[in-house]
């Protein structure tokens, strides 16, 4: 077990202490120790112990829940918000948006070393691999895992495959599985069969590395098609039944540091960000597009690239922050706290919110939101005397996720009831209330994520609800319901509030026949079916 954390710690700092510094500078405007609170959360930590966690801007951000685990490795999310984690005891661990575990896997690696890392396929296939590159060079091995938990496929170890980290795996929406092996690009299907071998498409080999060569990254878009990069920064694009589609002209951006990771688009447009600004090729032939000021950039939101969504753009230096522009003109640099002695950043993308909000993590733990000005709104402070593994990613419901090296899986939001079914985030117009402990929730997002047709009746005041053989019927201002024609008693009448009207959430879910739980921890309720 020593081994295997001092092996992930050793990777982990190599790739944050090899970035060097910009040397940029701008003023930052820091959210002040007075305006958070201290959680006082009992957790391991190796000594020296770094006391007063704290969560700052907490008028408007609150701690939802944590599931504690003393070494988490990696975390991704799947379109439904689940999230997925490892561990140093080879677990995969599935957890619901609400903090419900879904499931855990023990997995048996095959060697001594077994950290698990993960990559998530577009059809929700999660794959976990583990890459010993220092004790026993060349031996990975891979489980293909069902959003369910079951094993879909195993790779044992082996020393042919080529790809390390998660941006040198990818799958798609079919289940197939694409990586670098010694024969060159392999494709497996969703039983685990190769469907075929491009030897012309290579990669460095990991176990013998050099300052001539370097490893290709490998990326999959929406279509199924394949981009990977060269050695003499040419972009590849491969069909999903391995041939060649395209190559294009080498590109002079790519570099040591400003590598090939590419940003899909709604139009077909493959975006990437380095240091230099934002490129792009056409993802049919890989052609350049030429982008300006004019730019779509609701096209380039699509992308999911990490942007304001005003033509400014988020890039991370592991030294400090950046908001650029296009051409790479740096608008502001977030300069990080004194106490960030490990730098900021990781090796994963940034992640922003619908409001152009941006959020990451530091080499001390910390998680920092800033607006698009680079002021902090939202800083969960913990200052670790050592490197801290920590991961950052953001839900549908405005949540942040993250993994947190001796905490565990923490979620944080702001102030504000959610609302899940079956444990999922349900979204709503706008944010639920309470009145005299009572949810209300706006009625036409309750109705139609329940499936009923919505009726107003304006000059009664009368809302419906309709579904096969039910009838649901409030008034506003009255505490007298129908369901079905038989009158029943409301806790509290629905009402107007903010332009919105709203309806108690527990009668309308009890008359589908669903359970309604509340968990005041985290401000949420959670509707689930009867079994």
């Amino acid at each position: 077990m020593l081994k295997k954390i001092s092996m992930v710690f050793i990777v982990l700092l190599l790739i944050v202490l090899s970035i060097p510094f910009t040397g940029f500078s701008a003023a930052n405007v820091y959210l002040p120790d007075s305006s958070g609170t201290a959680l006082n959360w009992d957790f391991d930590e190796t000594p020296p112990k770094r006391p007063n966690l704290k969560l700052l801007n907490s008028a408007n951000y609150e701690y939802k829940w944590k599931r504690d685990n003393s070494l988490l490795f990696n975390l991704v999310q799947d379109k439904n918000g689940v999230l997925y984690m490892s561990d140093a005891d080879n677990k995969v661990h599935a957890v619901y948006p609400n903090g419900k575990e879904k499931w855990s896997v023990q997995l048996d690696m095959g060697f001594e070393l077994s950290v698990i890392y993960l990559v998530l396929g577009q059809d929700g296939t999660i794959y976990a691999y583990s890459s010993d590159f220092l004790t026993q060079p060349g031996m990975t091995s891979i489980y293909a895992l069902s959003p369910e938990g079951k094993v879909k496929w195993y790779l044992p170890p082996d020393t042919m495959v080529y790809s390390r980290f998660d941006s040198h795996f990818a799958g798609d929406s079919h289940g197939n599985f694409v990586y670098f092996s010694a024969d060159g690009l392999i494709s497996r299907n969703a039983k685990g069969e190769v469907n075929w071998t491009n030897k012309e498409i290579r990669t460095s080999d990991p176990n013998k590395p050099s300052p001539s060569t370097r490893s290709s990254y490998l990326f999959i878009d929406p279509k199924g098609n394949i981009y990977v990069d060269s050695e003499s920064k040419e972009i590849i694009s491969i069909h999903s039944d391995g041939t060649e589609r395209w190559r294009s002209t080498p590109q002079s951006y790519l570099n040591q540091f400003d590598v090939f990771y590419p940003y899909f688009s709604d139009a077909g447009i493959l975006y990437m960000l380095t240091s230099s600004g934002l490129h792009a090729l056409k993802a049919s032939d890989g052609s350049q597009v030429k982008l300006s000021g004019q730019s779509d950039l609701s096209d380039i939101r699509s992308s999911g690239i990490p942007t304001d969504g005003k033509g400014g753009y988020y890039f991370d230096n592991r030294r400090d922050i950046q908001k650029l522009d296009y051409k790479g003109t740096i608008k502001w640099s977030y300069i990080p706290r004194s106490t960030e002695k490990y730098g900021v950043g990781s090796t994963k993308p940034l992640v922003t919110d619908d409001m152009g909000n941006l959020y990451f993590v530091t080499g001390v733990g910390n998680i920092i939101g800033l607006d698009h000005n680079g002021y902090e709104i939202f800083v969960f402070l913990r200052n670790a005397y050592w490197y801290k593994i920590s991961e950052v990613v953001i839900g549908s419901s405005g949540n942040l996720y993250s993994i947190n090296h001796d905490i565990g899986l923490v979620a944080f939001g702001k102030k504000q009831i959610q609302v899940y079914q079956n444990n999922r985030y349900l979204p709503m117009s706008v944010a639920p209330i309470m009145d005299n402990g009572s949810v209300l929730v706006p009625f036409r997002s309750l109705f139609e994520s329940m499936g009923l047709k919505v009726g107003w009746n304006s000059s009664s005041q009368t809302i419906t609800g309709t579904k096969e053989g039910l009838t649901i019927q409030m008034k506003m201002g009255s505490r007298t319901a129908y369901v079905n024609g038989q009158a029943k008693s409301l806790s509290i009448a629905p009402k107007m509030f903010k332009n919105s009207t709203f309806v108690p959430l527990r009668f309308v879910a009890e008359a589908l026949g669903k359970n309604v739980s509340w968990d005041s921890k985290s401000s949420s309720v959670n509707i689930n079916s009867k079994v």
